[in-house]
């Protein structure tokens, strides 16, 4: 798949590309009729036509063509991270969980209480231990707040660049050729994730049959 073998800063990158690349060349925006007609699937199959030849493309770019494109990227990256948490319904009155930078989180509620495993991508690991530390929670046994090593009620873990993964559990840490935005984009990989937690949470004595499936969740931490 084409997803599977780039990292997800380039497939981001290729993504948006041709969507600015018209601006590059003649210094404007689509008007509004061109922007009702267009939609995201419109930009990513832009993406796949140009994917082979953009690290050429910007390798050969202009500086100012260049910083324009990483400023756009970085606008439209503040526009849909706030909408990629939307989608994952919260348990209330439980805030919502910060998930790691470098990692992620999958989520599942079951009976009233919100679970939360922390995962790190490859070349990171855990601040600290827990490799007997599966998941934090939060519900009414918590007083509806985030169990976690950390200060604070809300950060749930933390990812430190490393060439070893020995704090966590085995299943605590993303694929060598996935990171957690790369699982985000696709809803197998997120499937994967979900029923793996899942079963672990069964190993674990926790009957999943009170669970709520429209509040399963991957987040990313940025």
């Amino acid at each position: 798949m084409f997803g599977s073998c780039l990292p997800w800063k380039t497939l981001f990158v290729l993504s948006l590309a041709v969507l600015f690349a018209d601006f590059t060349e003649i210094r404007a925006f689509a008007d509004r009729s061109e922007c009702k007609s267009a939609t995201i699937d419109d930009v990513t199959g832009s993406l796949k036509k140009f994917s082979k030849c953009l690290p050429e493309m910007i390798a050969e770019g202009e500086k100012a063509s260049v910083n324009f494109l990483a400023w756009t990227l970085q606008e439209t990256l503040d526009l849909l991270r706030p909408v990629q948490e939307q989608f994952c319904k919260q348990l209330p009155p439980c805030p919502r969980p910060v998930a790691p930078k470098n990692g992620g989180l999958v989520c599942v509620t079951i009976d009233n209480t919100q679970y939360c495993k922390p995962m790190c991508n490859q070349g990171y690991d855990f601040q600290f231990l827990r490799s007997s530390r599966l998941y934090e929670e939060c519900g009414n046994a918590t007083g509806f707040s985030w169990t976690t090593q950390l200060v604070g009620e809300k950060a749930l873990a933390v990812c430190n660049p490393s060439e070893v993964a020995i704090s966590g559990a085995k299943s605590a840490y993303f694929p060598s050729n996935s990171t957690c935005v790369h699982t985000l984009a696709f809803p197998e990989a997120q499937a994967e994730q979900l029923n793996i937690f899942l079963r672990e949470m069964a190993e674990r004595g926790i009957d999943g049959s009170g669970r709520d499936p429209g509040a399963d969740c991957v987040t990313c931490g940025y």
